[in-house]
């Protein structure tokens, strides 16, 4: 997810737009949405897809829209709390400058997470519109910008561009900032909002508060001694403070119910994008295209050739194998092995379903792993090793893009 990262980095809120001046609040915006979204943000854009009448195209654009403003919430109460980035969690690897009136709320991460669900949920509702028939939508993405500092006013550090930068991702030069969105990318947009859900509700089943409030209450108190010293080997002080977070956020039984959440979007997810593989290698066209089929160019200057598209699909049906208990990933104090027929591993269908205490150290040690231990065919490395021979060192970030 390098690139898809981006795009959501891509990964968005539900924020605060600018009020249009000499404007009611009752009266329906007569501009253009795009035009509504350049100047006035995604929650005004937001607005004005929602006053028109529903259709596939309609749908499409607001199940982006509000795909995006999820990714904003989560930037904005980021930027608010002057935290860091985290990397495997959506919306929060993207980099941001200092808030110097930041003010730092233990709840920070929960709040992000529940936040950006409710508008994924949103988007996914929308999405359902998107299914009923075909259409082609043309989206500027120079006029996407997320209102991170919550001022009302875009500036170029909050556009959609900047923000793909800083994540290492960049349109082909000559782009003019317009992609041709068309039937088979409303599948790809619904898998993405089923990614991030999915990680929204395994973040939140782990409930990080309480964890966070207690490193962040301990070292308050060591700072009123005096500056906190770092570990010696690295530079940052804050790096034992996010180790003890993590290990203490995985102590206890997180909410199955989440848990079950998760992975019912994890298997959406494969859904929808065989549904777009499928859909995207019928098109004849070859029009500012966002993922292209191999007859097709991208403006972001990806290509996927025939082989390139199998081989993730291999890797999907390897993942919804794992998923679905069908192979079992090894566990390392019985079995160092993949893909043998017969050995023993850990069923992740089981984890998600009922989940018992995620105690590093007790997985480590191998107590928290036990009951979920069966025998049966271990989970296969060859589809994502072929995948990543065929995309020449690039399959972390076609993984991203194609989630």
């Amino acid at each position: 997810m390098k690139l898809t990262y981006a795009i959501a980095g891509l990964v968005a809120i539900g924020g605060i737009a600018a009020a249009c001046s000499n404007r009611g609040a009752a009266d329906p915006d007569p501009r253009p949405w795009a035009e509504v979204l350049a100047e006035d943000g995604l929650a005004a854009a937001e607005r004005n897809l929602e006053s028109q009448t529903e259709t596939p195209e309609t749908g499409f654009l607001l199940g982006g829209v509000r795909f995006l403003r999820a990714q904003e919430v989560i930037l904005q109460i980021r930027y608010a709390n002057h935290s860091g980035s985290l990397a495997f969690l959506p919306g929060m690897r993207a980099e941001l400058p200092a808030n110097m009136d930041g003010a730092f709320d233990p709840a920070f991460l929960e709040r992000a997470m529940a936040a950006g669900l409710r508008h994924l949920g949103e988007a996914e509702a929308a999405l359902e519109a998107a299914a009923e028939g075909e259409f082609a939508a043309e989206v500027p993405l120079d006029a996407i910008w997320f209102d991170i500092d919550l001022d009302g006013e875009r500036a170029e550090w909050e556009s959609l561009f900047a923000i793909m930068g800083g994540l290492g991702a960049a349109p082909e030069d000559g782009f003019d900032g317009v992609i041709r969105f068309d039937t088979a990318d409303a599948d790809w947009l619904a898998a993405y909002v089923h990614v991030m859900s999915g990680m929204a509700e395994l973040t939140l089943a782990l409930d990080p508060t309480p964890a966070i409030e207690a490193v962040f209450e301990g070292r308050q108190t060591m700072e009123a001694f005096g500056p906190v010293q770092g570990t010696g080997f690295v530079g940052d002080d804050t790096l034992p403070d996010t180790i003890a977070a993590v290990v203490t956020t995985f102590r206890g039984v997180p909410d199955a119910a989440r848990t079950r959440a998760a992975h019912a979007h994890f298997k959406q997810m494969i859904a929808h994008n065989r549904a777009f593989w499928s859909k995207v290698a019928a098109e004849t066209d070859n029009d500012r295209e966002w993922l292209p089929n191999a007859s097709q160019t991208s403006a972001f200057g990806v290509t996927v050739d025939e082989e390139t598209a199998q081989g993730w699909q291999d890797v999907l049906t390897e993942i919804e194998a794992i998923l679905d208990g069908e192979a079992l990933v090894p566990y390392w104090r019985v079995s160092n092995e993949f893909g043998v027929e017969e050995g023993v591993g850990i069923n992740i269908r089981k984890v998600f379903e009922n989940p018992g205490d995620m105690d590093l150290i007790l997985w480590v040690q191998g107590a928290a792993a036990a009951p979920y231990l069966e025998r049966g065919r271990l989970a296969n490395l060859e589809a994502w090793n072929r995948f990543t021979t065929m995309t020449r060192g690039d399959s972390l970030m076609l993984a991203a893009w194609f989630n």
